[in-house]
């Protein structure tokens, strides 16, 4: 499991959490057992963050891509809409598996649909809309998940990247390591066309390990 790094000063980062709401109940219990097992999920701010564009939007229909164990999908159902629902895709089995589980303990199994697939290949078969589109799969994959889910936006729909600056790597000007020099292009290459895209306001948020937020015009 690859390391987290800090984009932003670590003193300002501490400072932050320590503003903010702590996790409780079901979800604290998940994000410390994804720390201990180095599972990587979504950190307090943005976690936070998410909750806002939440409560603002209430809605009514949620597709994430990238599921893990549950626990962003968890911490979105509990600000949609009375009738909302999440469907959240996830091509590792064993993840699946324990997201199932989690999502059940929740309380949220008839909220949120579970969807074993490959991203790409979900988007390319579906023809849905969505008020809500999270993307947390495959980085390198963002731009081309991005065009399509462009086009499965309700009116005044928000599409949602998380890790866009990978580890602060975006943003170096640089020599990028070899192994990452790929992804790193990929990033830029899709951050340079949604912040261009006329059809969308978009703002980049440099917490965590970079957050994006593009909505719909």
């Amino acid at each position: 499991m690859e390391k987290r790094f800090n984009i932003v000063n670590i003193d300002v980062e501490e400072y932050i959490q320590s503003t903010l709401k702590p996790l409780e109940g079901f979800l604290k219990e998940m994000s410390e057992h994804a720390k201990k097992n180095n599972i990587p999920v979504a950190k307090l701010e943005t976690i936070r963050a998410l909750e806002v564009i939440f409560n603002l939007k209430k809605p009514k229909a949620v597709l994430e891509l990238g599921c893990a164990i549950g626990f962003t999908s968890i911490f979105f159902a509990g600000y949609l809409d009375k009738s909302g629902y999440i469907d959240t895709v996830e091509n590792d089995p064993d993840m699946v598996k324990i997201a199932k589980s989690n999502i059940k303990n929740s309380g949220f199994e008839k909220t949120i649909n579970i969807i074993y697939a490959e991203a790409y290949d979900y988007l390319m078969n579906i023809d849905k809309k969505y008020d809500i589109i999270f993307i947390d799969a495959a980085k390198g994959q963002y731009e081309k998940y991005f065009d399509i889910c462009s086009n499965l936006l309700n009116e005044k729909g928000v599409i949602i990247a998380d890790n866009v600056l990978y580890r602060g790597m975006v943003a170096k000007k640089d020599k990028i390591p070899h192994r990452q020099a790929t992804l790193v292009e990929r990033l830029r290459s899709f951050l340079d066309k949604i912040t261009k895209d006329e059809r969308f306001d978009t703002s980049i948020l440099s917490i965590a390990d970079g957050l994006s937020i593009s909505v719909k015009k």
